[in-house]
C-alpha cells in the first residue's frame, strides 16, 4: 500500500515507490494501545466499533514507521531523525460518517490553488451531506484532473475547523475518498491527515475550498506536527 500516493496528487513534489514493510507491531501490544487511547469510549462501542478503532491505530503505527524509515517520506532530514511518532487526537467514532455524495448533475471546471499560488484544474464533483450534534453540513468534493490513470477515481476532501492554527495544522486536513460504483461513502475524521506543507516548506499543497469551513472543532485525526 503507497500511503503517500494520495497525498502526492495534492503536492508539487511528489514522493513515489513506498516499500510496504511490516508493522514490527504485535497483536497484542495493538490492544494495550487501542485501550490507553480510546478507554473512555470503549462501553460505548460495539465489537465492530472496537475492531474500527483498533484498525485505524493499526494504520496510524504504519505511517509513523514510514515517516520514519521510507526515503519518501515528507520529513526534513534533521526531523526524522528524531522523529518518535505523530500526533493525534484518540479515536472517536461519534466523528465518523457513512452515506452518499450528492452528485451535481453537471462537473463543472474549477481550480484548486496551491499554497505557493499554483494552479490545479479541477472538477466540482458533489458533496457530502453528514449531521452533527444536531446540526447539517456539507462537504463540498473535487475530482483534480491529472494524466496519471493511478488517480482517475480519487476524489479530494480537504476541510478547516476551528483547530485550525491551534491544535491542527491552520493550512487545513485531508480525507481520501475512491469513486465508486455504489456512491457509498465513508468520512472518518479520525482518519484526517496534514497535507505534506504541514512537514517540509518544500512543498505546495492544496487549499481547501472556502466553502468546507466547518464551524466546530473537529477533535479528531492527526495534530499539527511537533517536532521532538
Amino acid at each position: 500500500m503507497n500511503i503517500f500516493a494520495p497525498t502526492a496528487l495534492l503536492t508539487i513534489l511528489n514522493p513515489r515507490g513506498l516499500r510496504k514493510k511490516p508493522t514490527g507491531l504485535s497483536a497484542a501490544l495493538l490492544l494495550v494501545i487501542a485501550a490507553a487511547l480510546f478507554l473512555p469510549n470503549c462501553n460505548r462501542y460495539t465489537p465492530e466499533q472496537e475492531a474500527l478503532a483498533a484498525e485505524i491505530l493499526r494504520q496510524r503505527a504504519e505511517k509513523d514507521r514510514d515517516f520514519k524509515n521510507d526515503p519518501n517520506s515528507p520529513l526534513l532530514a534533521e526531523d526524522r531523525e528524531a522523529f518518535q511518532g505523530l500526533n493525534y487526537y484518540p479515536v472517536d467514532l461519534s466523528l465518523r460518517f457513512e452515506g452518499p455524495i450528492v452528485k451535481y448533475d453537471s462537473l463543472l471546471p474549477d481550480t484548486i490553488i496551491g499554497t505557493k499560488g499554483d494552479r490545479r484544474p479541477a472538477l466540482r464533483y458533489g458533496y457530502f451531506p453528514f449531521t452533527y450534534q444536531g446540526r447539517e453540513y456539507r462537504l463540498q468534493i473535487y475530482k483534480i484532473l491529472r494524466d496519471n490513470p493511478e488517480y482517475a477515481k480519487y476524489l479530494f476532501l480537504g476541510f478547516t475547523d476551528r483547530t485550525g492554527g491551534g491544535e491542527t495544522y491552520g493550512g487545513g486536513r485531508y480525507i481520501d475518498l475512491t469513486e465508486n460504483a455504489e456512491n457509498h461513502y465513508v468520512v472518518d475524521f479520525n482518519l484526517a491527515y496534514n497535507p505534506f506543507c504541514a512537514y517540509n516548506p518544500r512543498y505546495s499543497c492544496a487549499i481547501p475550498a472556502a466553502e468546507n469551513r466547518l464551524p466546530f472543532a473537529v477533535n479528531a485525526g492527526e495534530k499539527i506536527f511537533k517536532k521532538h
